[in-house]
Protein backbone atom coordinates (compact mmCIF):
# COMPACT_ATOMS: atom_id res chain seq x y z
CA UNK A 1 0.00 0.00 0.00
CA UNK A 2 1.33 3.25 -0.87
CA UNK A 3 1.47 5.94 1.73
CA UNK A 4 -0.51 9.30 0.96
CA UNK A 5 1.40 11.64 -0.97
CA UNK A 6 3.33 8.85 -2.63
CA UNK A 7 4.31 9.50 -6.15
CA UNK A 8 3.92 6.98 -8.72
CA UNK A 9 6.08 7.67 -12.01
CA UNK A 10 6.61 5.34 -14.74
CA UNK A 11 8.24 7.06 -18.38
CA UNK A 12 7.56 4.06 -20.80
CA UNK A 13 4.16 3.83 -20.28
CA UNK A 14 2.72 0.50 -22.41
CA UNK A 15 5.90 -1.82 -23.06
CA UNK A 16 4.57 -4.70 -24.82
CA UNK A 17 2.79 -4.81 -28.38
CA UNK A 18 -0.68 -6.04 -28.01
CA UNK A 19 -2.17 -9.46 -30.20
CA UNK A 20 -5.37 -8.14 -31.66
CA UNK A 21 -7.13 -10.47 -29.08
CA UNK A 22 -5.74 -8.00 -26.24
CA UNK A 23 -6.48 -4.95 -28.48
CA UNK A 24 -9.77 -5.70 -28.05
CA UNK A 25 -9.59 -6.35 -24.49
CA UNK A 26 -8.23 -3.50 -23.90
CA UNK A 27 -10.75 -1.08 -26.12
CA UNK A 28 -13.32 -2.73 -24.32
CA UNK A 29 -11.70 -1.44 -21.15
CA UNK A 30 -11.05 2.26 -22.42
CA UNK A 31 -14.61 2.37 -23.98
CA UNK A 32 -17.79 2.78 -21.92
CA UNK A 33 -20.53 1.44 -24.74
CA UNK A 34 -18.57 -0.48 -27.50
CA UNK A 35 -20.82 -2.61 -29.22
CA UNK A 36 -18.68 -4.79 -31.60
CA UNK A 37 -15.12 -4.80 -32.91
CA UNK A 38 -12.85 -6.55 -35.25
CA UNK A 39 -9.19 -6.18 -35.91
CA UNK A 40 -7.99 -6.25 -39.31
CA UNK A 41 -4.61 -7.03 -40.84
CA UNK A 42 -2.98 -5.18 -43.57
CA UNK A 43 -5.45 -6.68 -46.27
CA UNK A 44 -8.02 -6.50 -44.48
CA UNK A 45 -8.80 -9.85 -43.21
CA UNK A 46 -10.55 -10.70 -40.03
CA UNK A 47 -7.57 -11.53 -37.06
CA UNK A 48 -9.86 -11.33 -34.21
CA UNK A 49 -13.63 -10.21 -32.88
CA UNK A 50 -16.62 -9.84 -35.14
CA UNK A 51 -15.95 -10.53 -38.94
CA UNK A 52 -19.47 -9.23 -40.31
CA UNK A 53 -17.63 -5.46 -39.51
CA UNK A 54 -14.78 -6.76 -41.94
CA UNK A 55 -16.29 -5.64 -45.18
CA UNK A 56 -18.10 -2.45 -43.94
CA UNK A 57 -14.72 -1.30 -42.45
CA UNK A 58 -12.75 -2.29 -45.76
CA UNK A 59 -14.94 0.39 -47.26
CA UNK A 60 -14.31 2.45 -44.61
CA UNK A 61 -10.97 2.18 -44.57
CA UNK A 62 -10.33 2.45 -48.61
CA UNK A 63 -12.57 5.75 -48.98
CA UNK A 64 -10.47 7.41 -46.33
CA UNK A 65 -7.98 7.74 -48.39
CA UNK A 66 -5.14 6.60 -46.07
CA UNK A 67 -5.97 8.30 -43.20
CA UNK A 68 -5.19 7.24 -39.63
CA UNK A 69 -8.89 7.13 -38.47
CA UNK A 70 -12.52 7.63 -40.04
CA UNK A 71 -15.68 7.39 -39.09
CA UNK A 72 -19.20 6.70 -40.80
CA UNK A 73 -21.28 7.60 -37.86
CA UNK A 74 -21.28 5.06 -35.84
CA UNK A 75 -18.61 2.66 -37.14
CA UNK A 76 -15.13 3.68 -36.54
CA UNK A 77 -11.69 2.61 -37.87
CA UNK A 78 -8.16 2.98 -36.85
CA UNK A 79 -5.21 2.37 -38.68
CA UNK A 80 -1.71 0.98 -36.99
CA UNK A 81 1.38 2.17 -38.75
CA UNK A 82 2.40 -1.26 -39.64
CA UNK A 83 -0.84 -1.56 -42.05
CA UNK A 84 -3.55 -3.60 -38.68
CA UNK A 85 -6.78 -1.92 -38.21
CA UNK A 86 -9.34 -1.88 -35.54
CA UNK A 87 -12.57 -0.76 -36.55
CA UNK A 88 -16.01 -0.55 -33.55
CA UNK A 89 -18.68 0.15 -33.59
CA UNK A 90 -20.06 2.80 -30.93
CA UNK A 91 -23.22 2.83 -29.09
CA UNK A 92 -25.41 5.68 -27.98
CA UNK A 93 -23.57 6.31 -25.22
CA UNK A 94 -20.35 6.60 -26.30
CA UNK A 95 -18.75 10.28 -26.84
CA UNK A 96 -17.39 10.35 -30.53
CA UNK A 97 -14.11 12.43 -29.83
CA UNK A 98 -13.38 10.16 -26.90
CA UNK A 99 -13.98 6.82 -28.41
CA UNK A 100 -11.88 7.79 -31.77
CA UNK A 101 -9.32 8.16 -29.47
CA UNK A 102 -9.48 5.28 -27.41
CA UNK A 103 -9.29 2.97 -31.21
CA UNK A 104 -6.64 5.54 -32.14
CA UNK A 105 -5.01 4.02 -29.06
CA UNK A 106 -5.37 0.34 -29.09
CA UNK A 107 -4.18 0.58 -33.00
CA UNK A 108 -1.27 2.22 -32.30
CA UNK A 109 -0.49 -0.75 -29.59
CA UNK A 110 -1.26 -3.18 -32.10
CA UNK A 111 1.39 -6.07 -33.22
CA UNK A 112 1.41 -7.72 -36.43
CA UNK A 113 0.68 -11.22 -35.37
CA UNK A 114 3.63 -13.48 -36.30
CA UNK A 115 2.99 -16.63 -39.18
CA UNK A 116 0.51 -18.91 -38.43
CA UNK A 117 -0.76 -17.42 -35.41
CA UNK A 118 -4.35 -16.31 -35.69
CA UNK A 119 -4.41 -13.54 -32.19
CA UNK A 120 -7.69 -15.49 -31.75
Amino acid sequence: MRESGTRVFSPVGMTAPLTPTLALAYLRELSLDLRAAVVLDPAGEPLAGDSSLAPRARALLTSSGGSASATDGELYVARAPDGLAIAAIAGDLAIGPLFAHDLRTAAGALAVPRSGCSGT
